[in-house]
């Protein structure tokens, strides 16, 4: 086992994933109000909210997805597999995720309000790193 990254602290509910889909106002492109297992797919959104949830319900993560290409399958489940492969915490939390997706018109700056919103109403915090150039030797 592995260190817990984040062991969340609110659960996500049918009620309050319904909360947090209201949120998005006009860019809901249509409520996905059950939580998905890990590894399988959430349809073909391509913008979106995602959660991921602990085996208590408890939200551990929030991200988003505005991908620059096509993609075979949902943004979410192709986001989520980038993370579960790079972190072993990851692998070993995370058991379900829930999606809030977007209209494919959603601005890029709504999405990201409504990631930093959603994490806020979680009690999730988000870290937001500056990348730096490489330094070339």
């Amino acid at each position: 086992m592995t260190d817990t990254a984040w062991a969340g602290l609110v659960t996500v509910t049918d009620d309050r994933y319904a909360m947090l889909a209201r949120l998005a106002g006009q860019w809901l492109l249509e409520p996905q109000p059950e939580p998905i297992p890990i590894g399988e797919d959430s349809g073909h959104e391509d913008k979106a909210i995602y959660i991921a949830v602990n085996r208590n319900g408890n939200a551990c993560y929030c991200g988003k997805t505005a991908p620059t290409r096509a993609l075979n399958r949902g943004a979410v489940a192709t986001r989520l597999g980038q993370h579960t492969n790079r972190s072993a915490s990851k692998r070993d939390e995370w058991v379900e995720y829930w999606v809030i997706p977007l209209r494919e018109a959603t601005p890029g700056h709504v999405v990201s309000a409504l990631e930093r919103t959603v994490a806020a109403r979680l009690g999730i915090p988000l870290v937001h790193r500056t990348r730096m150039p490489r330094r070339r030797t």
